[in-house]
C-alpha cells in the first residue's frame, strides 16, 4: 500500500484543529478519499458511530464506536469503513471527532516547563500509537465534545488537560509493537508543495502554469486535482488567502490600500477592492473603519 507523506498545518493555519465528522463513510476532508498517510501533526481520533478496520503503523485492527486513538508525528494510518457503508442505498453513518495538534509549538513550550515532562514523554511514546479505553476514554470523550465549542485560550487549556489525562492514565496500550514505522513506497503530497509555494509567494504573480508545473501535471489535470482536494478552484483559493492576509494588514498596520494590494499580490488597486468586497462584503476602507471601531480602548487610571 502506497503511503502519502503529507501535512495538515498548511490546510488549517492553526496550532490546533477540531474536526467533527458526520459522513456516509470515514475520510479526511484533506483528502478526496480514504488514504493511507502520515503527517508531522499529532492526532487524536474518537469514533462515535461506524465500524470497519484501521491500519496504524504495521498493525491492522477492527474499530467500532468508542474507539479512541492518539497518534504521534509521522505515524502512518488510515480508517477504512466496513464495505457495508459503501453499498448502494446504505443508511449507515460514520461520526467521529478528530483533533490535530501542531507539535512544533507545543513541544517548545513543554521543553521549557518541567511540569510538562509526563506529556512530553507521552508524545514520544505515541510514535507507536496509543489506544485509550475505559474511564479515561469516557472523560476525554466528554471533554472533546466541549472542546469543539471553545476558542482561543479555553481551547488550549482544554487541549493540555486532555493530553495530561492521556499521559497519566493507565487506561491505554500501545497499538504498534514496532517503534519504527518504515515504508519504502512513499509518495510526497504534491498539494502541500503547491500550498506552501503559494503562501511563500503571495505578494508575487502566481500563474496556473507555475503551480501545475510544481505538481508535475498539465494545467487541466492540476485544476481537477486541486478542486477535488480543496473543494475550491485554484483562483478562488488564491484570492481567499490573499484577502485573508489583506484583512490582517488592514487591522494591524497603517499601510495604504495601494501598499496592501501590492503586498497581497494585486497589481491594481481597483481589482483588489473589487475582489475584497466580493469576498468580505465591505470595501477595504469600510472594513478597516469597522474593525478600528471594535478595538478596545485603553483604560484611564
Amino acid at each position: 500500500m502506497k503511503l502519502l507523506r503529507t501535512e495538515i498545518t498548511p490546510f488549517i493555519d492553526d496550532i490546533m484543529y477540531v474536526d467533527l465528522r458526520d459522513q456516509p463513510f470515514l475520510w479526511s476532508p484533506f483528502h478526496s478519499q480514504p488514504t493511507f498517510h502520515s503527517h508531522p501533526e499529532l492526532e487524536l481520533v474518537f469514533i462515535i458511530e461506524g465500524f470497519g478496520k484501521r491500519i496504524i503503523g504495521n498493525k491492522v485492527e477492527p474499530f467500532e464506536p468508542g474507539d479512541m486513538v492518539f497518534m504521534g508525528p509521522n505515524l502512518s494510518h488510515v480508517w477504512l469503513s466496513d464495505p457495508a457503508f459503501y453499498e448502494e442505498g446504505s443508511m449507515l453513518q460514520s461520526k467521529a471527532i478528530v483533533v490535530y495538534f501542531n507539535p512544533k509549538t507545543l513541544i517548545k513550550a513543554f521543553d521549557a516547563i518541567k511540569e510538562f515532562q509526563s506529556i512530553r514523554d507521552m508524545i514520544q511514546q505515541s510514535s507507536r500509537g496509543i489506544r485509550i479505553f475505559g474511564e479515561t476514554r469516557d472523560i476525554i470523550a466528554d471533554k472533546l465534545t466541549a472542546l469543539s465549542k471553545k476558542t482561543g485560550y479555553e481551547k488550549v487549556v482544554g487541549l493540555l488537560g486532555i493530553m495530561n489525562l492521556i499521559a497519566i492514565s493507565s487506561d491505554k496500550y500501545f497499538i504498534d509493537d514496532d517503534k519504527n514505522d518504515y515504508h519504502d513506497d512513499l509518495r510526497p503530497d504534491k498539494l502541500i508543495e503547491v500550498i506552501n509555494y503559494i503562501k511563500e509567494n503571495l505578494s508575487k504573480p502566481i500563474s496556473l502554469s507555475q503551480v501545475a508545473n510544481i505538481a508535475g501535471m498539465t494545467e487541466q489535470s492540476f485544476c481537477r486535482f486541486f478542486k477535488k482536494r480543496t473543494k475550491k478552484n485554484y483562483s478562488q483559493y488564491l484570492n481567499d488567502l490573499r484577502i485573508t492576509q489583506a484583512k490582517e494588514l488592514l487591522v494591524q498596520t497603517d499601510r495604504s490600500i495601494g501598499d496592501i494590494a501590492y503586498l497581497c499580490g494585486y497589481n491594481s488597486d481597483s481589482h483588489f477592492c473589487r475582489i475584497f468586497k466580493e469576498l468580505v462584503g465591505e470595501s477595504p476602507f469600510k472594513y478597516k473603519a469597522i474593525m478600528s471601531d471594535r478595538k478596545p480602548s485603553g483604560y484611564n487610571i
